[in-house]
């Protein structure tokens, strides 16, 4: 009954919109399930869209994450557009994920009440103090991220419900102790044999490269030498930043600022009121508000009262108590009966409202105040700079406009009125655009056809980080496929290793076949005996390749040849294997990782099937 008065209010229900944002926070980025109908979407689940704030709220999200991850590396890691075309690809496939989990687990009638979701709620530590839930906090939180109630509380049912479904498929792996044993027979065995490694260089001289393989090479491989579109640019800049640092503000100017907007500076008088709520289509309303307000009267506990007569079972509950209230808040009648009480612990009389009938109990009371200059001079003085450096740079901005629209061909008169200088860019691609012009909202200008078509000033641009440019395309070099003569070394080179690999893997075979008939090879074996798996004694590489081979069931040796990553060739032979002595008193602990990882590749496998049924069309991958 309390969400249904305070929903009454207009100016109430703007505080009402906080709910469960901190564990959204966590779900990287489910917060943007909520959006209008014309928000522009990334993806469609099932004919669900996944809209454009999902993507950026989890984008960000993730970028955040990264920040902390990496720290002082994080700008040299972002400044890769491969590494966060794979991030952003990553993300929209995470949304994915969610929404296919969500849409099944509601076809499988899973379902969270409401009831569920106010616990939730009320179990969020930050919206706790000293161990209780807080209402202010809670309604300041959800004013602070933009959240409605409704909103909020079918974000929070719908991550609920999709963990119900996860939490039933993870519970349902389990290890048994035979599994655990034999894991541990196989992380602690140990193996013999050696390693002959070839050299791929040492085969150079040997390979022939003729004109054909280059043609052949060059004809089926156009994409390796094909060329980015590049172009270089002209462009002119305003920077929101730079205009602050150029504002001169006195402490007069600073004074009236306060003066003028001293009501942001003043507390309002708050009430913290418990009632006694008699809805109008119970039965004899009024007489009931009346004879609760009788017992109060006689000397009743206002408490006891509440959870007797009240029908705001959620107030009831708290002995009536409604919170902190400010004027304007609640309904009109209600607003003027409980700042009419004078005292803390007065009672008013039955009050009517649209709601019903109340009884209103002053419990505490907080004056307004108004906070002294000096203790919000530095924060004045931020807000007036803010808006004097805003005015003045939409002021430059609307001269940069002007001048670029009306002599399109270059920058240097606009450049003269604002007092900047026309900057220049060697030729560059899309994913290597100087840091300046990295905005993708830039971006998407300059490499738009009729700029670079025309050669001419564009309309303002502006970006996220409150920067305003116009920018004119200089140069422009189309995509292209190298020609043969450009590529030719590159190509024979390419040819020479690749061959002198293959030649090396070639005498890798033939070695090993001469080994596993009893000839001893020539070169350097490296013989090994009982190492384990995650030696570092040896290349990983070849000792991966050791654990990877099958042992005979007659136990003679096993020979193979392999190409190692960095190109050489390599016989890797097995002569014994040694099985390992399980340590029991890990078993708890292993059984516990193997059923882990068996519910991660379950769960996997799972949104693999679902995304394999699902229609899935996503609007932007970069």
């Amino acid at each position: 009954m309390l969400e249904r008065i305070r929903e009454g209010s207009q100016s109430f229900t703007a505080k009402a919109i906080l709910v469960l944002i901190i564990l959204t926070f966590a779900l990287a980025g489910v917060g943007g399930y909520i959006t209008s109908g014309t928000e522009d979407a990334v993806a469609e689940v099932n004919g669900e869209e996944i809209p454009q704030s999902a993507y950026d709220r989890a984008y960000e999200n993730e970028r955040s994450r990264l920040q902390e991850q990496f720290g002082d590396m994080f700008s040299a890691i972002t400044s890769d557009p491969n590494y966060m075309k794979n991030v952003r690809s990553g993300v929209l496939e995470q949304l994915i994920d969610q929404e296919l989990l969500r849409q099944y687990a509601e076809s499988q009638g899973m379902r969270v009440g409401p009831d569920q979701v106010k616990a939730a709620i009320r179990d969020i530590p930050q919206f706790r103090t000293a161990g209780q839930f807080d209402n202010d906090i809670y309604l300041m939180s959800l004013r602070n991220a933009g959240y409605t109630p409704e909103s909020f509380a079918n974000l929070m049912q719908q991550d609920m419900t999709r963990n119900q479904l996860l939490r039933g498929l993870a519970g349902s792996e389990f290890v048994l102790t035979p599994e655990a044993l034999a894991f541990m027979r196989l992380q602690s065995q140990t193996r013999s044999g050696g390693f002959l490694v070839l050299n791929n260089e040492d085969f150079a001289d040997a390979v022939e490269i003729t004109d054909a393989d280059v043609d052949t090479f060059y004809q089926q491989n156009q994409d390796m030498f094909r060329t980015e579109e590049q172009l270089s640019v002209a462009y002119v800049e305003l920077s929101l930043a730079d205009i602050e640092q150029s504002v001169d503000i006195t402490e007069e100017e600073v004074r009236e600022y306060y003066e003028q907007r001293q009501q942001q500076y003043t507390t309002e008088e708050e009430r913290r009121v418990s009632h006694i709520l008699i809805e109008h289509d119970t039965e004899n309303a009024q007489q009931k508000a009346e004879e609760a307000l009788q017992e109060l009267q006689n000397g009743a506990d206002f408490a006891d009262v509440a959870q007797s007569y009240s029908d705001d079972t959620f107030s009831a509950e708290q002995g009536g108590d409604l919170d902190w209230i400010e004027k304007g808040v609640m309904d009109e009648d209600f607003d003027d009966a409980a700042f009419a009480l004078e005292n803390v612990g007065d009672t008013s009389g039955v009050v009517e409202t649209s709601f019903g009938y109340h009884i209103i109990k002053l419990t505490d009371l907080r004056p307004g105040s108004v906070t002294p200059f000096d203790e919000v001079k530095d924060e004045v003085k931020q807000q007036l700079l803010a808006q004097q450096a805003e005015d003045r740079y939409f002021e430059l901005q609307q001269k940069l406009a002007e001048i670029s629209f009306e002599q399109p061909d270059t920058l240097e008169p606009a450049a003269e009125e604002l007092g900047v200088e026309v900057k220049r860019t060697d030729l560059f691609t899309r994913n290597r655009a100087p840091t300046t012009l990295s905005d993708d909202v830039v971006l998407n200008n300059i490499f738009s056809e009729q700029l670079i078509e025309e050669k001419l000033n564009s309309e303002i641009i502006e970006t996220t980080d409150d920067r305003s440019l116009v920018v004119r395309v200089t140069e422009h070099q189309p995509e292209r496929v190298k020609d043969m003569a450009e590529v030719r070394d590159q190509i024979v080179e390419q040819l020479r290793v690749k061959k002198a690999q293959q030649l090396a893997l070639q005498q890798a075979q033939a070695t090993a076949e001469q080994w596993r008939a009893g000839t001893e090879p020539g070169g350097e074996v490296t013989l090994v005996d009982s190492i384990q798996r995650n030696s570092r004694e040896y290349s990983s590489t070849l000792v991966q390749e050791l654990f990877r081979l099958t042992p005979k069931a007659n136990g003679e040796p096993t020979y193979e040849a392999v190409t190692l990553p960095n190109g050489d060739a390599a016989i890797v032979a097995l002569t014994s294997v040694t099985a390992g002595n399980p340590d029991e008193a890990q078993m708890d602990g292993l059984k516990e990782q193997l059923q882990n990882r068996k519910a991660q590749v379950m769960l996997q496998s799972f949104i693999d099937t679902l995304k394999a049924d699902a229609e899935i069309r996503r609007m932007r991958l970069q």
